[in-house]
């Protein structure tokens, strides 16, 4: 169902399994456009992209290219705001980047694709009813809250003995269409909320997984 498209936060983490090509992080669409798509470049920027007829995204100037770390990655959006700056908020490992190779300005109480009634896909990007830009890479502790845009102090802090930042568990709400996901749960059922795609958010909202194994192969 439809959720809040004007406010909301995805938080993951993610290790990256290769270099040098689009790879999506979460995507949304009902078409080509209205679709979303939040990923890392060709150029290994993190990039947004929101298309209503209008486009409108932001690349940053930093790269993102080493395959050893793990990134804490933040994308809170909030059309509502009167400062155009404040409608999209990156963070990385618990910093606002703030530098934009591109970056344009999202369109006050603008409604986007995310929290639309439509597909949404993680890992994946699909467009004219073809699907590209898989991750090649690893992502854990995804946490999408509905309705908020957040901090990356709502799931991460600094560690006191190591300097290094680090997840912590989200305690507040996540609204209608928010979800947790731990990819904990190795039941092989599918159409329920168990397996990987299971949702720990209490809300039930699991995601059907697609070409990712339990029990061997590559994508295990």
């Amino acid at each position: 169902v439809a959720g809040s498209q004007t406010t909301w936060t995805l938080s993951t983490w993610v290790k990256r399994g290769s270099l040098g090509s689009a790879q999506s992080l979460l995507s949304a669409h009902s078409g080509n456009p209205p679709f979303a798509n939040f990923y890392i470049d060709s150029s290994n920027t993190f990039a947004y992209d929101f298309d209503v007829g209008t486009r409108y995204g932001g690349n940053t100037t930093a790269l993102f290219r080493d395959p050893s770390a793990w990134y804490h990655v933040v994308l809170a959006v909030d059309t509502t705001q009167a400062t155009s700056s404040n409608r999209v908020k990156l963070y990385v490992n618990g910093t606002q980047i703030t530098s934009f190779s591109t970056n344009n300005t999202i369109t006050l109480n603008a409604d986007y694709a995310v929290n639309q009634a439509t597909a949404h896909e993680i890992g994946r990007f699909t467009t004219g009813g073809v699907s590209i830009a898989y991750l090649d890479g690893y992502q854990a502790e995804v946490n999408f809250i509905d309705g908020q845009a957040l901090t990356p102090s709502s799931f991460g802090q600094t560690s006191a003995t190591t300097g290094v930042w680090q997840p912590k568990k989200y305690t507040g709400t996540y609204g209608t269409n928010g979800f947790y996901l731990k990819f904990s749960d190795i039941a092989t059922t599918s159409g329920s909320n168990a397996g990987l795609g299971k949702d720990f958010s209490g809300n039930g909202n699991y995601w059907t997984t697609n070409n990712i194994s339990v029990t061997s192969g590559t994508t295990y």
